[in-house]
């Protein structure tokens, strides 16, 4: 096997050199014939037949030498003339010129004329002029502004708004206890709580828990009616009742207000149970212990 293998790439080599050999041979005949160059004898026999005409129809090249034209010959280089003036310029002798001898016509002017300069153009077009002019624009004169009315931007006063003072910043802390089961209160009940829990009639037709249980000394915090006007006016405890009563303390406040707040929830607290009703918050929902923090932190930013 190996054998015939090489025998087969020998036989293969050789033939690729043939087929290269052979290329090589046909291409270098092929330029010879190419560029080969014809017998001078073809040559002069295809020149041309005995008119002198090729067998392209195209004839020999002939030259005419022609005489030169009189003005060419005739033709001279002007003279050029040194120190001396000539009799006559050439500018000044042309046609159409002007000269010192010749005459001119006098021109008269009218002295209207120069100094309307209307007065040169002819009555034609003095009349084209006045069809073809638009109507005359007039002008407004610009309003005379006094000079007292106008001040240097330096001198002008710059009113500045005054600044408003500061309102002091308030805060209203708001309880309510109301009846449970769409009950009332009667105004024994209100009286005789108030009178154990230290609270006692006072300003505005309402009571009020003061710092001393006597009812003497700075209002912590206050009780009114729930339902408009808010006054808790109890003349006659027998026949007044109410769903509800608000309790309300202020800030700033005597005092530490988280204390205030304090003993406000507390009582209230301990007024509806004794009534049995129930502490709400300010919106009139269930008191709950989150609102109970957020009453705090409005107390701790307001004293911040």
């Amino acid at each position: 096997m190996q054998e015939l293998r090489l025998v087969l790439i020998v036989v293969g080599a050789l033939a690729i050199a043939a087929l290269l050999l052979h290329g090589f041979m046909t291409s270098r005949k092929e330029r010879r014939t190419k560029f080969s160059e014809k017998p001078l004898g073809k040559l002069k026999e295809n020149r041309g037949d005995d008119d002198g005409f090729d067998q392209d129809g195209i004839g020999a090249v002939r030259v005419v030498n022609q005489p030169e034209s009189k003005q060419t010959q005739e033709r001279k280089e002007p003279g050029m003339v040194f120190g001396e003036k000539p009799d006559s310029d050439p500018l000044f002798d042309m046609p159409g010129t002007l000269h010192d001898d010749d005459d001119v016509p006098s021109l008269k002017l009218d002295p209207e004329d120069i100094h309307s300069p209307a007065s040169s153009v002819p009555k034609d077009e003095k009349t084209q002029s006045e069809s073809v002019e638009p109507a005359s624009t007039e002008v407004m004169p610009e309003p005379q502004v006094s000079p007292e009315e106008v001040l240097p931007a330096e001198e002008t006063e710059t009113t500045e708004p005054e600044a408003t003072p500061e309102e002091p910043k308030s805060d209203v802390l708001v309880l309510h206890v109301h009846a449970a089961n769409g009950e009332v209160f009667s105004g024994v009940d209100l009286i005789n709580s108030f009178e154990q829990h230290g609270l006692h009639y006072g300003e505005l037709d309402i009571y009020h828990r003061h710092t001393d249980l006597a009812g003497t000394g700075k209002v912590l915090f206050s009780i009114a009616n729930m339902v408009k006007p808010g006054n808790l006016i109890i003349s006659s405890p027998d026949t007044y009742e109410t769903p509800g009563i608000s309790f309300f303390m202020t800030l700033p406040c005597y005092g530490e207000p988280d204390q205030n707040f304090k003993l406000m929830l507390q009582t209230a607290q301990q007024i509806a149970d004794e009534l049995g009703g129930l502490v709400l918050d300010e919106s009139r929902a269930m008191l709950t212990p989150q609102k109970i923090d957020a009453y705090k932190q409005r107390i701790r930013d307001f004293s911040a």
